[in-house]
């Protein structure tokens, strides 16, 4: 076995987020991944609460969540962790305050939406997580509790944009979703899910030569540059397939099935 490790990528990688399916395909595979022995994680934006539905059918052996900033083993103990620090968080909120953003936080196992609650419901209800959704008019839980990321919602982000410039500890990254407006991650400019992935190659003595990562958007390009294979879905743009190995079919089509089987044959093969 070449590769011991697998990251999969949840929404338009793994999980259809517009109808709530995982192809049966992309079940089995992952189901042979295991019985061969390959170590299978999930490597996501969304936070640990928002993975309900997904984990009602697919265990992982670990889990990369809010992009590299929250890890968690299989019994969901927590591997690492790099929260926003809690003066940025305030500087966030009174952003999203003097600008009439729309604003959620993730706190690792609970999402709260803090500004303009609709806009933020449709936009979560798009994402299917809407039972796992809280909101706070005091906006006071990232008081008590840590906030790993920010979702920020704007129609004109030239406000946004010269908060990042004054934040350099932090990093944006454009959500590609059916919403009114331009909905922005926010979150510590070191964290990515490479960074996540990295945490738990060193617990279990691997390099990134024994990875085989799967992803489609812009928050996977490290990841799929680094891993020992880098497969880029079919519906990912050619900016992000530059970044992998190859592409395989879209999330639609098989996609994790037939990138897995393009590679068990080749590690057979040698």
């Amino acid at each position: 076995m070449k590769h011991k490790i697998v990251f999969i990528d949840m929404d338009g990688t793994l999980y259809q987020t517009e109808n709530d399916v995982i192809q049966d395909s992309s079940i089995a595979a992952i189901q042979s991944l295991k019985n061969a022995g390959y170590i299978v994680a999930a490597a996501t934006g969304r936070p640990l609460n928002q993975m309900k539905l997904i984990l009602d059918r697919v265990k992982f052996d670990y889990y990369v969540l809010i992009n590299g900033s929250y890890v968690l083993d299989s019994q969901f103990n927590e591997i690492g962790a790099t929260p926003i620090e809690k003066e940025t968080v305030e500087d966030l909120v009174k952003l999203a305050q003097d600008n009439h953003y729309g604003l959620m936080f993730h706190f690792g196992d609970a999402t709260y939406i803090y500004n303009d609650f609709y806009p933020m419901y449709y936009f979560c209800k798009y994402c299917n997580v809407l039972d796992s959704l809280f909101y706070d008019p005091n906006q006071a839980y990232h008081k008590r509790h840590r906030a790993f990321n920010a979702v920020v919602l704007t129609k004109d982000s030239s406000k946004l944009q010269e908060f990042m410039d004054e934040h350099p500890n932090l990093r944006s990254d454009l959500i590609n979703v059916k919403t009114e407006g331009f909905c922005y991650d926010i979150f510590n400019a070191e964290n990515d899910k490479a960074h996540g992935i990295q945490q738990i190659l060193d617990l279990e003595g691997m390099t990134w030569d024994d990875v085989i990562a799967f992803g489609d958007s812009t928050n996977d390009t490290k990841m799929l540059e680094q891993a020992g294979i880098g497969v880029a879905m079919g519906s990912a743009n050619d900016y992000v397939k530059s970044f992998a190995d190859f592409s395989t079919t879209d999330v639609f089509h098989h996609g994790i099935f037939n990138g897995l089987k393009k590679i068990m044959t080749e590690e057979t093969d040698e």
